[in-house]
């Protein structure tokens, strides 16, 4: 699996997670409810994480063991990382637009 597919699929796995976890979050009553805060708390948090498990576990699990081809990811996986967090970004935009009337529209 080469650099560039790894951070797609790991930026998605990541959407994925903050998509559930905001799901799961309860709406609150009253005039001054937290859960829009909590969801948001949630999506920019894994923002944050998401290079970080991009680099990491690309290093540590799809990197080759040969010299060249380590060479080779390695200078791929930085730019991997970022259209990863790019990827995440932007279809967590366009997810908040498209429910911006449900939980995933408190995201931005």
């Amino acid at each position: 699996m080469n650099a560039y597919m790894f951070a797609i699929a790991v930026g998605a796995a990541m959407l994925l997670i903050a998509a559930l976890i905001s799901n799961m979050i309860s709406y609150q009553g009253g005039a001054n409810p937290t859960d829009p805060r909590q969801r948001k708390m949630v999506f920019w948090i894994l923002c944050l994480l998401t290079p970080v498990a991009i680099y990491f576990a690309g290093v540590g699990a799809a990197a080759p063991s040969d010299a060249l081809g380590a060479k080779k990811f390695n200078d791929a996986i930085g730019i991997a990382t970022a259209a990863g967090l790019g990827l995440y970004l932007i279809v967590g935009f366009i997810l908040a637009k498209v429910f911006k009337n449900g939980k995933l529209g408190n995201w931005f």
